[in-house]
């Protein structure tokens, strides 16, 4: 078992034990896929990558790119922070999507924005701004975090 897999079976577990059936894994060719019930977060294990999400935006973390620490942060970043996405839209059609958590301290970090080349340019831009608030409160998942952090999985 690779070290991706166990990191994802690691996170698996502990968000099945705080947040109970609202975790839904699928097994499929391979690949896990986890999401969390009525949230945009996400993340699977394939390729030898471990991918966290939240909505359209998501990051590739793995053995190879020497950051699974990194995704681990990430994770639990998303779940214990509120989420902000805004949609750039022109008519009907979303041509920008920016994904930012928003940190207790009110210093919001840019986590990726997926853009689109074809749009109705000429319309005017419209932002709409969703805000998701944290599925877990930072204090009841910390401890277990930084074990899992220091851990030689």
């Amino acid at each position: 078992m690779n070290k991706n897999l166990k990191i994802f079976d690691e996170i698996e577990r502990l968000l099945k034990i705080k947040l109970g059936n609202k975790v839904e894994v699928v097994e499929e060719n391979d690949s896990k896929y986890l999401q969390i019930e009525g949230s945009e977060f996400w993340m699977s294990n394939d390729f030898n990558e471990l991918v966290v999400g939240f909505g359209i935006n998501h990051t590739h973390f793995s053995e190879d790119y020497d950051n699974l620490n990194l995704g681990i942060i990430r994770t639990f970043d998303l779940l214990t922070n509120e989420i902000i996405i805004t949609e750039y839209k022109k008519g009907e059609t979303i041509f920008k999507v920016t994904t930012e958590i928003k940190f207790p301290s009110a210093k919001t970090e840019n986590i990726g924005t997926v853009s689109f080349l074809v749009f109705p340019f000429w319309k005017k831009t419209k932002r709409i701004t969703s805000h998701y608030q944290k599925l877990i409160e930072k204090s009841d998942i910390e401890t277990e975090v930084i074990i899992l952090l220091n851990s030689d999985l």
